[in-house]
């Protein structure tokens, strides 16, 4: 039996002086030198967009009928998802006829293919969007929140520059 402690013994040792040395840790880098853009919640720039939903870089000297597409968040209506590339395309067509006065948008979201409508500011538009959907025989259609494009007039806003 101690031949067998003995040649088990002699084994795990022969595995252990066969190990590898582990190669040198690389201890160059330094985070303090990396050159990061600034957060936006630390130079106050989000927070502000946050707050009053202005977004501060406005241009200057517009004429006083200008109109410019900002994103924010908001909400749509999806009215259908799919994987099925053509499925989606003709649900797609179909919804911009239907919808004559609201956007449509296809949005793929791998897997799906997703078709989207309207550009609402409040939950109770997008409710009424959603009534008006139903109506029109998207009987599994939601409301969602995601980011929206809505026109803003620039006259409206000192310049911030």
């Amino acid at each position: 039996m101690n031949k067998v402690y003995l040649i088990l013994l002699m084994i795990l040792s022969l595995r252990l002086l066969a190990q590898d040395k582990l190669p040198p840790q690389d201890e160059s880098f330094d985070p303090a030198l990396l050159k990061e853009p600034t957060l936006p919640i630390l130079d106050k720039t989000a927070i502000y967009e946050i707050v009053t939903d202005i977004v501060p870089s406005a241009p200057v000297n517009l004429p006083v009928d200008t109109v410019q597409f900002v994103e924010k968040m908001g909400w749509k209506v999806q009215i259908f998802s799919t994987n099925d590339f053509f499925l989606a395309d003709s649900i797609y067509r179909e919804a911009v006829i239907k919808f004559g006065d609201q956007s449509v948008e296809k949005v793929f979201d791998l897997p799906y293919y997703k078709i989207r409508v309207g550009n609402c500011e409040t939950r109770e538009q997008a409710e009424r969007l959603l009534s008006r959907a139903q109506e029109l025989s998207y009987f599994n259609a939601w409301v969602i929140r995601t980011r929206i494009k809505v026109k803003e007039k620039w006259n409206l806003y000192k310049s911030f520059n």
